[in-house]
């Protein structure tokens, strides 16, 4: 009998650490919903994580772009939403809305359009005709294919001056910080211009409208390292840059990254909290412009100097931004 019972329990064990070794980890529930803006005009998509949403599409009627909202610690945003709930515009420079992409002077033959400031009837406006979301047991993707329209129309009846596929691919590595793999595909559907300026045109973040009021606790690093400039920084080798913010009494960075093939040559930044960068092209029809970027927003220990971080800090933060950049490289091969 003892025997028996013993060997039962070995067995049990045995079926216990074979079940234990075979079974996956637990995974976070990752989930793509689409519904009306819950902030104001418009349409959102979120990203959700174990039902906690980490980043938002937002699009549609009443607003002038399409743009990413990212979400922080208690569910807060860190971005700017531009408008409030009744769709009037709220606080400094609201046409700069979250992660977002646009030149103020996009020309063909159909006229020049600012694709910056302003969007919606009578002007050039982003059309977004369908998506195609996925999600994986680490990460959630919007795939949004937009329009770029003219005013316009040419003989054909075609008013569209870019076709774009756009991906954000949200994750959260090692359940740290939140990433966002921001992908731009342009096509141009006839010869077109993107132009303007470093402070109007490029790939950006905006932090959310509360920082331009604390404009002073804000700070930025960027690689490479050297490289100075007063809102605009000019280099041939662009890498990261980063910015320290405060929202309420926590404090974030979000930090972009700059796929070589880019090809960057300016970078712009502001201390209300607005920074990216600058691409102008001229393109042919036919011709395609992909453009790869991949930003990291986490919250962070309080500056040891506040606003400023500590010289130790700096060092630190300036060394994880490599270490991350170094990663986004290594995922492009």
């Amino acid at each position: 009998m003892k025997m028996q019972i013993r060997f039962n329990l070995v067995a049990n064990l045995a079926a216990v650490l074979a079940i234990t070794s075979v079974a996956p980890l637990a995974q976070a529930d990752w989930k793509i919903v689409e519904r009306p803006n819950p902030l104001g005009p418009g349409s959102a998509v979120d990203v959700l994580q174990d039902g906690k949403p980490m980043a938002r599409l937002v699009h549609g009627e009443g607003q002038i772009k399409p743009f990413l909202h990212v979400f922080g610690t208690d569910e807060e945003l860190v971005t700017n939403p531009g408008l409030d709930k009744s769709g009037k515009g709220a606080g400094l420079f609201n046409h700069h809305r979250g992660i977002f992409i646009g030149w103020n002077r996009v020309s063909s033959e159909l006229g020049t359009y600012d694709m910056w400031h302003r969007g919606g009837p009578g002007q050039g406006r982003y059309d977004i005709v369908k998506f195609e979301n996925t999600t994986s047991k680490n990460s959630g993707s919007i795939v949004a294919h937009i329009k770029w329209r003219a005013a316009k129309k040419d003989a054909s009846g075609s008013d569209v001056m870019l076709s774009e596929r756009r991906t954000f691919i949200v994750s959260r590595p090692g359940g740290e910080y939140t990433q966002v793999d921001a992908r731009f595909e342009l096509k141009a559907e006839r010869d077109v211009s993107l132009g303007g300026d470093l402070q109007h045109a490029g790939i950006h973040f905006r932090a959310h409208t509360e920082v331009a009021k604390r404009n002073k606790e804000t700070s930025y690093l960027w690689e490479p390292i050297e490289a100075e400039g007063k809102g605009r920084v000019i280099h041939d080798n662009h890498q990261w840059a980063r910015l320290l913010f405060p929202i309420g009494k926590r404090w974030y960075t979000a930090q972009e990254m700059n796929a070589p093939k880019n090809g960057v040559k300016e970078l712009s930044w502001r201390d209300y909290g607005r920074f990216g960068y600058f691409l102008p092209k001229q393109l042919k029809k036919g011709e395609s412009f992909n453009l790869n970027f991949r930003f990291a927003i986490e919250e962070v220990d309080a500056p040891a100097n506040a606003p400023k971080q500590s010289e130790a800090q700096a060092k630190a933060s300036h060394q994880l931004c490599a270490k991350r950049y170094k990663a986004f490289l290594k995922s492009l091969k």
